[in-house]
């Protein structure tokens, strides 16, 4: 905490609505870096329940094609799905980071 900083707020995440509207709001933290942090702590937790959602929906006899389509990608086996998932996730990255467009300081 910097030195003359009265009371802090942490970084709060709330998911808000449902299906295509679902979107995760992120309240402003006073250190632009905990909003970074709380994020990808909400990203890896994300992944997590994806992966378990994966497993019970295989486990209860969908094949990876219909897990593909779920997930938006064109594919029939899990290395498959995995690697087009993957390339999207990193256009989507891209996009929302603004890589290319490095801030000054």
């Amino acid at each position: 905490m910097e030195a003359g900083m009265i009371g802090t707020r942490t970084a709060t995440l709330r998911l808000r609505g449902s299906g295509e509207h679902l979107r995760l709001r992120v309240g402003k933290a006073p250190d632009q870096l905990a909003n970074v942090r709380e994020c990808c702590r909400a990203s890896v937790a994300v992944e997590k329940a994806l992966g378990e959602a994966i497993r019970d929906a295989l486990a209860a006899g969908h094949n990876w094609a219909e897990v593909g389509h779920v997930l938006g990608v064109d594919a029939s086996t899990a290395a498959g799905v995995g690697e087009q998932y993957d390339a999207s996730r990193s256009s989507l990255r891209s996009k929302f980071w603004g890589k290319g467009r490095e801030a000054s300081g």
